[in-house]
């Protein structure tokens, strides 16, 4: 199997990392291109974990709302009872959950997505390292850092949560695997798959158009999944 053309890489990034981080926004090729073969790893992630703690803290007040409904909800069933500070305490418990994700959650998402994409690598060539595609996946995903933002926003300011897919303009009675579809396709999410497509060809040294293998793969399997959960939730609606 052929190594990538690595060797045509800079080895080291001759753009700062963190100018990186804005510039990949706007001039992906050439930014992945200038990253080099080891794009750097904690820029990005750092980005990540300020925006999801910032996007958190805007929250706070309507995930304790819509944790305080959820409780009352449960503790309303038949034969169901639940101490009001019982509730209060799951309630900050919950909230703290979310917390913990927003924050540790760009990394667990660049790790397993950077084994995905060791896969799929294989059929580039291979050759590149763990940490290299832990470091572009960083980049890659910054439109979702943004998209983060906008939600902690909104739900500071409204309450409730920020959907920007195309599935806000289903009706009530659309199908599980319509709404499933359509809340993959969002700019936020078309953004990160062009960006993921640049980062993984540049990581080969070649065109953007080769890089489309790996996040074609991961739109097919969100979609699976988030057809199969919103499936799910409807089936499960009427049982309640």
């Amino acid at each position: 199997m052929s190594q990538p053309a690595l060797a045509n890489l800079p080895e080291r990034p001759p753009v700062s990392a963190w100018r990186a981080a804005l510039r990949v926004l706007t001039d992906p090729g050439e930014t992945f291109s200038k990253l080099g073969a080891k794009p750097p790893i904690f820029p990005p992630y750092l980005i990540h974990m300020a925006v999801g703690a910032i996007a958190f803290a805007l929250s706070i007040p309507a995930l304790l709302e819509a944790s305080a409904q959820a409780m009352s909800l449960a503790a309303s069933q038949p034969g169901v009872e639940m101490d009001p500070s019982m509730m209060g305490a799951m309630s900050w418990v919950s909230v703290g959950f979310a917390g913990v994700t927003q924050i540790a959650g760009p990394w667990l998402a660049g790790m397993l997505l950077s084994f995905v994409a060791t896969f799929f690598g294989q059929f580039q060539g291979g050759g590149v390292s763990l940490s290299a595609y832990l470091g572009m996946i960083g980049y890659a995903r910054l439109p979702l850092a943004i998209s983060t933002l906008l939600g902690g926003v909104f739900a500071a300011f409204t309450g409730q949560s920020l959907d920007l897919s195309l599935a806000v303009f289903l009706p009530e009675t659309a199908s599980g695997v319509m709404v499933g579809l359509l809340k993959m396709i969002n700019p936020f999410g078309i953004w990160y798959y062009v960006l993921l497509a640049t980062g993984f060809a540049a990581l080969f040294g070649r065109s953007p158009k080769r890089g489309w293998l790996l996040p074609v793969a991961l739109f097919v399997a969100g979609t699976l999944v988030t057809i199969g959960t919103s499936g799910f939730g409807a089936a499960a609606a009427p049982m309640q």
